[in-house]
C-alpha cells in the first residue's frame, strides 16, 4: 500500500484527490436532487432515468479520480488565479442576461468574447471564429435539436 495513502495531510494537499472529492460531493448532490423520480426500465424509460444515470456516471467520474489521487504527486496551488475566475464568472453572468431578451446567438457571441480574456494568451484574432461557430452550434443544438424555448434572435 502506497506511503501516501496513510499520510491524510498530504492527500488533502493533492489536486487530484481534492478534485475527485468535489466531483463525488456533486455526484452526491445530483443524486440527491433526481429523489423519488421513478426510474422505470430501459424500455420504458421514466423522468429519472436519465438524470439518474448521470448523477451515477459522475459518481464514478468522482471515484476514479480520488483514487488517482492517492498516487497523483501533484500539491494544490497556495494562489488563487482571480482573472480566469472573475472572467468566466463574468462571462456566464452576460449569457444569463442577455439570453432572453436578445435571443441564444447574441447571447452566446457576448459571453463567448468576454470568455476570452480569462486568458493572457488568447488569439483575439480568432475569437470572431469561435463566437460564430458556437452560436451556430448553440442555436442548431439547443432550440432546434432540443426544442427548447430559447429565441435565436432579439424579441
Amino acid at each position: 500500500m502506497p506511503r501516501a495513502i496513510l499520510n491524510a495531510p498530504a492527500l488533502l494537499r493533492r489536486r487530484e484527490f481534492l478534485s475527485g472529492l468535489f466531483v463525488l460531493a456533486l455526484g452526491g448532490f445530483c443524486l440527491l436532487a433526481v429523489g423519488d423520480l421513478e426510474i422505470g426500465t430501459v424500455t420504458e424509460m421514466g423522468p429519472g432515468y436519465v438524470p439518474n444515470a448521470v448523477a451515477w456516471l459522475i459518481v464514478l467520474a468522482g471515484a476514479g479520480m480520488t483514487l488517482a489521487g492517492f498516487w497523483d504527486a501533484a500539491e494544490v496551488e497556495e494562489t488563487v488565479h482571480w482573472r480566469p475566475l472573475l472572467v468566466i464568472s463574468a462571462a456566464v453572468c452576460v449569457f444569463g442576461l442577455l439570453v432572453d431578451r436578445y435571443g441564444i446567438v447574441l447571447a452566446v457571441v457576448a459571453s463567448t468574447y468576454v470568455a476570452s480574456f480569462a486568458s493572457p494568451i488568447t488569439r483575439h484574432r480568432e475569437t470572431p471564429y469561435l463566437c460564430v461557430v458556437l452560436a451556430a452550434l448553440g442555436a442548431f443544438a439547443f432550440v432546434k435539436g432540443l426544442g427548447l424555448a430559447i429565441p435565436i434572435w432579439p424579441r
